[in-house]
């Protein structure tokens, strides 16, 4: 990814509240047809995003909310590790659904928030590709 995508999401965690991670920006695509998705380390205060190429042709407001999305599975994180944690616990069928239930609802919410969210950030510049 170009050193613009990299120090526009840079700018962004920081005004989200995210300056102390270290958030990588890899140059795979994302696994299925989605825009974006991140990896968020268990241990450590890191995240790995992946941008399709497609999200470029998008309009800078559309790729603002995108970045936004990301970043938010960050303060998320927490509380996705927690539901993993029950796999064990609940058992496989009970497990599922609790899981499902956050896929879910924790999307819901990055996409909501997302909106508000980007209002904030500044607008990717033309060197953003």
């Amino acid at each position: 990814m170009s050193k613009a995508v990299n120090a526009y999401v840079e700018r962004c965690k920081e005004i989200m509240g995210l300056s102390h991670w270290e958030v990588k920006v890899s140059d795979l695509q994302p696994d299925d047809d989605a825009w974006a998705e991140i990896e968020v380390s268990e241990n450590l205060y890191q995240a790995t995003i992946r941008f399709s190429k497609d999200l470029w042709k998008e309009k800078p407001e559309e790729i603002r909310r995108v970045v936004a999305h990301e970043l938010i599975h960050i303060h998320q994180a927490g509380v996705e590790r927690m539901v993993d944690a029950l796999e064990k616990p609940l058992g496989t069928s009970a497990f599922e659904i609790v899981s499902h239930v956050w896929d879910v609802e924790s999307e819901r919410c990055a996409d909501s928030l997302s909106t508000v969210m980007a209002k904030v950030l500044p607008m990717p510049g033309s060197g953003v590709k």
